[in-house]
C-alpha cells in the first residue's frame, strides 16, 4: 500500500517504506488472488491494472523496500521484481534484504533496529527535527 501511495500520489506522499509488499499479485497466493481478482488468465487486464510493476516509472519519491529473504508469504521475488523495474525505469530507490527473516521477524533486536533504519529513512527524507518534534522543519522565516 504505500508503495502504491508513493506511485500515484507524490503530491501527497513525499517517501515511503513498503516493507514485504505485494508487487505484482500473479505472485501471490492463488486462492486469495483469484478471490478478489478473478483468474488471471480471463482477467488478465486486472491484474495489469493491479501491478507495481506497470507503474516503476511514476516513482518520483524516495522508497525504501524492505524484504525478508525468508519470506514464505509474500515471496523476495516481489520485491526483486519490482526493484529490476525501477532501475528499468532509471528511478533512485533502496532495497534493504534481511537475511533469515520471514514476513515479520520474530527476533526482537533486528524488529527495535529495523524500526529505527524506518525512522530515520523518514527523518531523511522528510527533513524531521530530531527526537521528539513534532513538526517539519523549513526555512527560517
Amino acid at each position: 500500500m504505500a508503495a502504491l501511495a508513493v506511485l500515484e500520489r507524490p503530491d501527497v506522499f513525499h517517501c515511503a517504506v513498503a516493507g514485504a509488499p505485494v508487487t505484482e499479485w500473479r505472485l501471490y497466493d492463488t486462492a486469495y488472488s483469484e478471490r478478489y481478482l478473478g483468474d488471471p488468465h480471463e482477467s488478465p487486464e486486472v491484474y495489469d491494472q493491479s501491478s507495481l510493476l506497470t507503474r516503476a516509472e511514476k516513482l518520483q519519491r524516495p522508497l525504501l523496500l524492505i524484504h525478508g529473504l525468508a519470506d514464505d508469504n509474500v515471496l523476495v521475488a516481489h520485491t526483486l521484481q519490482f526493484s529490476s523495474a525501477l532501475l528499468a525505469a532509471g528511478r533512485n530507490h533502496s532495497v534493504l534484504p534481511l537475511s533469515g527473516v520471514t514476513h515479520m521477524t520474530p527476533q526482537e533486536v533486528v524488529a527495535e533496529n529495523l524500526l529505527k533504519t524506518e525512522v530515520e529513512f523518514f527523518r531523511t527524507h522528510l527533513q524531521l527535527a530530531g527526537p521528539g518534534s513534532i513538526g517539519v522543519s523549513g526555512p527560517t522565516p
